[in-house]
């Protein structure tokens, strides 16, 4: 499983520099839209890491607990929140956080896509 959330990690950064590149070419290099993009992309890799202590925690404890679920999408309203409070344009910056966030569903794509597959990974 670590295996997986190096490659996840990896692909979530791989995705953050092309993201930030395609958008500063799409917005003139708007600082608001590209520090928001790497906030998005610092907090998808976060949200990753909690998620995997999440799902080691409930595999060694064997209980479901929401607690980790309701402080990933605090933590991603209060992404927001910050972009919208540091920069004057605020509408870019949300949405570069936004795009950001993404990273997370679509580094899950693609890995699955890239290194997927039934016989992926051996299990212990």
């Amino acid at each position: 499983m670590k295996n997986v959330i190096r490659k996840y990690v990896s692909v979530i950064i791989i995705l953050g520099i092309l993201g930030v590149i395609i958008g500063g070419i799409l917005t003139n290099w708007k600082k608001s839209f590209i520090f928001g993009y790497i906030i998005g992309t610092v907090g998808a890799l976060l949200y990753i890491i909690s998620l995997y202590h999440d799902i080691i925690c409930l595999n060694l404890k064997g209980k479901h607990s929401k607690k980790g679920y309701y402080i990933r999408y605090l933590f991603s309203a209060s992404i927001f929140l910050l972009a919208g409070w540091l920069f004057s344009e605020k509408t870019l910056a949300v949405i570069g956080v936004f795009f950001g966030l993404i990273n997370v569903k679509i580094g899950a794509y693609v890995v699955g896509f890239l290194f997927g597959g039934e016989n992926s990974e051996e299990k212990n």
